[in-house]
Parts: structure tokens; sequence; C-alpha cells
């Protein structure tokens, strides 16, 4: 007897948990998504960034019960692009972290396949071409200029790779220029040339060029972009 009280206890306990269990799960599944991309305030092209830890979109739900809310946190696409499907109906503050200014906080009433690029002020503009390839080599020349800021241009950097996400933590072969000592007027008066060579023929390669700000607004080291050139070697 005493024996069959504790199976029945038992099977009491985990079917209550069984039912809890359910309920708990038992909630409204994500029904809005937000998509967009980084622009530049002054040009309206997309803002290219790193490809891990580049920058990040940050959501909090306005009218949230929790007095200090963690935020929703999706991460941007090396050209300036996001997306986020899992977030519920309501208004968002939305606020934008990476290699620029944001200086408007937006809100914004996320639904269903809700469109919003967020403009921003990028720290710099760098620009990078090529040039002669050849089946064993690619020649890139790249430059940066200041941005409506005066913080000092610390370091350039090209990259080349197999892979289109490349950065300056993922590469090949790099070009690093260290201009921290280097007035910024000759900074932006020179046009770095650099040529690789020790290429496959007949093999596709994938290139950026990148530099950053030093000083108080950029703590965390972000750098700027160009978008992604791809190029093939001849055979």
């Amino acid at each position: 007897m005493k024996q069959h009280l504790i199976n029945s206890c038992m099977a009491l306990l985990l079917g209550s948990a069984a039912f809890t269990g359910c309920k708990k799960d038992n909630y409204a599944a994500p029904d809005a998504s937000i998509q967009g991309r980084l622009t530049d305030i002054k040009t309206n092209e997309a803002v290219p960034v790193q490809t891990f830890n580049g920058a990040v979109i940050r959501y909090y739900q306005v009218g949230y019960s929790s007095s200090n809310p963690n935020p929703i946190n999706t991460a941007v696409h090396p050209d300036g692009s996001y997306a986020n499907n899992l977030l519920f109906t309501g208004k968002y503050r939305i606020v934008a972290e990476g290699p620029f200014y944001y200086r408007d906080t937006l809100v914004v009433d996320i639904a269903a396949n809700t469109q919003k690029n967020i403009p921003v002020t990028p720290f710099l503009k760098v620009t990078a071409i090529t040039g002669n390839v050849t089946n064993n080599s690619v020649t890139v020349k790249y430059s940066v200029k200041h941005n409506g800021n005066t913080q000092k241009i610390a370091r350039l950097v090209a990259v080349i790779g197999t892979t289109e996400g490349i950065d300056v933590n993922s590469y090949t072969l790099n070009d690093i220029q260290d201009v921290q000592n280097i007035p910024d007027a000759t900074v932006e008066a020179t046009i770095y040339e650099k040529t690789f060579t020790g290429l496959k023929s007949g093999s596709v390669y994938y290139i950026r060029a990148a530099a950053r700000i030093g000083g108080q607004d950029n703590p965390a080291g972000y750098y700027n972009y160009t978008p992604v050139i791809k190029i093939t070697t001849p055979k």
C-alpha cells in the first residue's frame, strides 16, 4: 500500500510537471521583422563594416515593464545590411553602434516586414581600386579621407583572401600602414599602393581596404571599410 501511494504521488508530480511545461511553452511566436541597411547620411550609400563585430543594431522595446531592459541585438552584414525576424509587434527604440556617429536614436513601430534604413555618419571614407591583374598578382591602390571629424587617422589596411568574408582579422595577405605619427593631411593626400603576389592562376580573390581612427570617438577600435572587390586571376 505504501509503495502504491508513492507510485501514485510520483505519477501525479510527473503529470503536473508535464502540464506546467506545456503551459510555459504556450507563448505566441515572434510576429514582426525589420530589415534595412546602414546608410551614409550625406550620400545615402550603404556603409560597409567588418564581417564579425563590425557593427550592431540594438532594439529596446518602448513601454517594456523592466526599468532596465536588455536590448535585442542584431549583427550587421559586411555590406551594411541587417535583418531581424524574431521580434514582437511593437514600438522600439533603435540604437546603432559601429564605425560611425549615430546622433539621432530612432523610434520605430515594428510589425511584419518593416523596412528601415538607419542613417549614420561614417568616421572615415575609404576607397580602393584594383589593376594589373596577372595570373599570380594584383595591384591595389587605396586611400582614406576624414568624414566630418578631427580624430587622428591611426591605421590603414588592405587585405586579400579567397573568401568573401575578409576583413582585418581574416585574410590571406595584408598590407598595413601605421600612420598614427603621420599628419592626417599627408595621409589623406597619399594614395597607398600594394602589389599582392604569389596568387594562384585561374582563382577567385576578394579584396578590401579599411582604416580606423583613434581617440575617444572610437574606443572599440572599429574599422571603416570599402565594399568587397572580387577579381579572378587569368589562367
